[in-house]
């Protein structure tokens, strides 16, 4: 018998919060403070071209990602905007994407004067649908921009195929799948370009802020690492060729990032374990469901979603996110609303009150977002997400099922 719910008066299943998340050791001290007592000593190792450790950090991430070239930068935004910079596209030309995402997946794509088409997505495993993509395809379309959302992979097999058809380019927004594998092969080295974040929510950092780009292109390596200096051109740097960005990455953050790569396994192992112990556990609820991962992939979970079916519950979502908070379980309800329905994009807030590249005269299309992914909406409604991380332990799994237990019986019809 479950007893009464701490949200109406009854003791919690846990009082203390879930551990921290512990993501730096001794190893990342002394290497930052080996960088700067140089510095300290006249020897300006701090730059990008004072030191090893960009170009070091570039060759074993791409190398552990099977991709033979990478580029770092400062953020995964940046990481994402190298990618479609290196594309070279004409102003007005159209990116398909997803509409559950970060913004720093379409942000790049409109500062191209691109414009972004969102495709829907799988209401069980929350990516994009390949079937909807081929949906969206126009003259216009030149590109795609996966999404492998919170550490699952998207399927790439039937979309590579429809790349291949229409003669686009793919690009993989892989910022929540560090390591994740689809068919044996590493998420990131499947389409053109890959793209990591590298800030310091993500499976590993490069000390707060980072992102790194990966291709087997060496056309596109040079239009990127270009692009990430200012549009400089390579190996002199005398002159600039194209406009650019300044998205260079420091000695500093290449040096921890570097670390941080050779504990990304272990990072992966501990998440899967408490993951997948997670889902197995949750398997006898009616209510409250892991969501669904495909076949031949293996996941890093950077977070988990759990799917509701609300017709079977007494009280809407917002109560449930409620009950299980004051349980002392931190699931949140909702990773983000659909992308169309953000306020900046909703009213094309971009450069002054131009609403470019929307209705730039290169594009000549009038398109709405209104009601065009009622998947992706409908699984807005009907999830929640709760933040598994490596510093977490066997105890955080199970105080989770017994919250889940005790709120879904409270509430079931």
């Amino acid at each position: 018998m479950f007893k009464k719910l701490a949200i109406e008066g009854g003791e919690p299943v846990r009082k203390d919060p879930f551990p921290p998340r512990i993501q730096f050791g001794e190893e990342e001290l002394e290497v930052v403070t080996e960088i700067i007592k140089e510095s300290m000593k006249g020897n300006e190792k701090l730059r990008r071209y004072s030191g090893p450790h960009v170009e070091k950090f570039e060759e074993e991430f791409a190398q552990y990602h099977g991709a033979k070239y990478g580029v770092a930068s400062t953020s995964g935004t940046a990481a994402v905007h190298l990618a479609v910079a290196a594309l070279d596209l004409e102003p007005g030309s159209e990116v398909i994407t997803t509409p559950i995402t970060d913004q720093g997946t379409v942000i790049p794509i409109l500062y191209q004067n691109l414009i972004p088409i969102f495709a829907d997505i799988d209401p069980e495993t929350f990516n994009i649908s390949p079937n909807s993509i081929e949906e969206r395809i126009t003259n216009k379309t030149k590109a795609i921009i996966v999404v492998h959302l919170a550490g699952q992979p998207a399927d790439m097999d039937p979309i590579m195929k429809i790349a291949k058809k229409y003669n686009l380019w793919v690009i993989e927004d892989a910022s929540q799948a560090h390591g994740a594998e689809y068919k044996g092969r590493k998420v990131g080295s499947i389409g053109d370009i890959g793209c990591f974040s590298l800030m310091s929510g993500k499976h590993i950092t490069s000390g707060g802020e980072g992102g790194m780009t990966i291709t087997n292109n060496s056309k596109f390596r040079e239009k990127m690492r270009s692009f990430a200096d200012k549009g400089r051109a390579f190996p002199d740097r005398t002159n600039f060729m194209f406009l650019g960005m300044n998205y260079r990455m420091t000695e500093i953050q290449a040096a921890i990032g570097r670390i941080q790569l050779k504990k990304l396994p272990q990072i992966i192992a501990t998440r899967k374990m408490l993951c997948e112990n997670l889902r197995d556990s949750m398997s006898s609820l009616r209510t409250i469901k892991f969501w669904k991962i495909i076949d031949d992939v293996k996941p890093t979970y950077w977070f988990c979603f759990f799917k509701l079916d609300l017709n079977s519950l007494k009280v809407n979502k917002e109560k449930i996110v409620e009950a299980l908070n004051m349980e002392g379980i931190p699931v949140a309800s909702h990773y983000f609303d659909v992308m169309y329905k953000q306020p900046w994009i909703k009213n094309r807030k971009t450069y002054g009150r131009s609403q470019c590249p929307w209705s730039c005269p290169l594009y000549g299309k009038k398109i709405s977002y209104i009601n065009t992914c009622p998947d992706a909406e409908k699984a807005v409604k009907e999830h929640m997400t709760l933040m598994l991380h490596e510093s977490c332990t066997q105890r955080e799994v199970e105080d989770t099922v017994k919250a889940l237990e005790k709120v879904e019986n409270h509430y079931l019809k």
